[in-house]
């Protein structure tokens, strides 16, 4: 027995080590058998880092249990068969994101129904249905039922709503599926009310889109691009719907899709410096600045250009639409008639309720660059105008002013810009 313990007392350092790496490796172990994921989803892309701008390596199923081995940007890192490592959206995961094409259809069973972001009656509220209102369910769990709303996923109270048959495979659109209405007939009114009596809102041309809300009748409810909301006659539209993966709206920067703009290009060079350098080529630089800052945090980013070439205002409004962006920012510099005359940034908006919190979250960060700030304003520009997605024009300082021109010229302003750009998405996605 003293053998024994002079051994200990001898070796008590080479013991402790022994003692400290059984309880590592049973910690890590307990970790990772604790720290588990059952996929709900149909099918969930694995990509190779934490965000959307990276590279997609494959796909897991519905039923799939993964290990997470750590949590970043709201993406887990998980382990895959063959010993792959990769990495999955957390919301994804928590079934925020499915397809539509194979869910029950609901109907809602009490007036004015309240839709949450979340299965919380705490979480931020997304708006209200009607009663008798056809809805797609997607998802259940205990007291809480996942729906289709207005293109994204959303949360009722489960006995609010009543099951009923799941949706079939025909090739008719239901109600639940529409998601575009297009204008057929010159002229078609947009009214208050869905009957003919109904005050006109405005008029519209062939071919005019809406997003599609819900139907009353005979009449479409529908949202324009403008943040308008009225009513259309069936008869004057028609309407094609979509099989596609539900889009949830990003509650945090590392699931957004940011589409940034670089003004001008191509034939189109721009505003004109004292010093013979142009608008086009400062736009594209400050962009690709800011793209990088973005991609660091996981984020999503199209760029309406990347090179020297022209790209029409049709074109890049189009873009932000297509691919859903949940935000759409326009890179410009300012241009006063008489050089010298004019000083700082701007940020622009259309619609004060669809783009005004991005405007205020970006133009809170931007307050502080060295050139100082104008403020935000509200301007009737194409790409705000004619973009369905939140979207602002920033002017980063006057471009023929030579105190600006210093900053616009400095790589050190053009990170505070991507720095700050990228700070006000953060606090915009909160």
């Amino acid at each position: 027995m003293k053998k024994i313990i002079k051994f200990f007392i001898k070796n008590r350092i080479l013991v402790a080590i022994l003692l400290l790496l059984a309880l590592s490796s049973w910690s890590t172990v307990a970790l990772a058998s604790a720290n588990a994921v059952v996929v709900q989803s149909d099918s969930v892309n694995v990509r190779v880092g934490p965000g959307l701008a990276y590279a997609n390596m494959g796909q897991v199923k519905k039923g799939d249990k993964l290990a997470i081995l750590a949590e970043k940007n709201k993406w887990y890192q998980v382990r895959l068969s063959g010993d792959k490592i990769g990495w999955i959206a957390s919301w994804l995961i928590d079934n925020t994101e499915v397809s539509s094409a194979t869910n029950k259809v609901g109907i809602v069973k009490v007036p004015n129904t309240t839709v949450f972001k979340s299965a919380d009656a705490s979480s931020n509220v997304l708006g209200t249905i009607e009663q008798s209102q056809k809805v797609t369910i997607m998802y259940q769990e205990q007291d809480w039922t996942q729906i289709l709303y207005n293109g994204t996923a959303g949360w009722v109270k489960s006995n609010f709503i009543q099951g009923t048959q799941k949706t079939s495979g025909s090739s008719n659109t239901s109600d639940d599926d529409i998601k575009t209405v297009t204008v057929t007939q010159p002229n078609t009114k947009v009214r208050i009310e869905p009957n003919q009596n109904g005050r006109v809102v405005k008029s519209v041309k062939v071919g005019k889109k809406f997003d599609y809300l819900s139907k009353d009748g005979k009449w479409y409810k529908i949202r324009d691009s403008d943040g308008t909301v009225g009513y259309v006659a069936s008869w004057v539209v028609t309407i094609s719907g979509t099989k596609s993966a539900v889009k949830s709206a990003a509650t945090n920067i590392s699931e957004a899709t940011i589409v940034l703009d670089p003004g001008h290009g191509g034939d189109d060079s721009g505003a004109e410096s004292k010093k013979s350098t142009f608008e086009k080529n400062f736009t594209l630089k400050y962009a690709k600045a800011i793209k990088q800052q973005l991609e660091k945090t996981g984020a999503r980013v199209v760029m309406t250009r990347s090179g020297d070439n022209s790209k029409s205002l049709g074109e890049r409004a189009r873009l932000s639409s297509k691919i859903q962006a949940d935000a759409f920012i326009s890179l410009h510099f300012d241009s006063s008639a008489q050089a010298n005359s004019g000083s700082g940034v701007t940020t622009y908006y259309y619609n004060r309720n669809k783009d005004g919190k991005l405007a205020d979250d970006i133009n809170s960060q931007l307050k502080g660059l060295s050139i100082g700030s104008r403020g935000t304003a509200q301007k009737d520009l194409y790409v705000l105008h004619y973009n369905s997605q939140p979207s602002i024009l920033i002017e980063l300082g006057y471009i023929n002013s030579s105190s600006d021109y210093k900053y616009i010229n400095s790589a050190k302003y053009r990170e505070e810009v991507a720095q700050d750009v990228t700070n006000g998405l953060k606090e915009y996605f909160k």
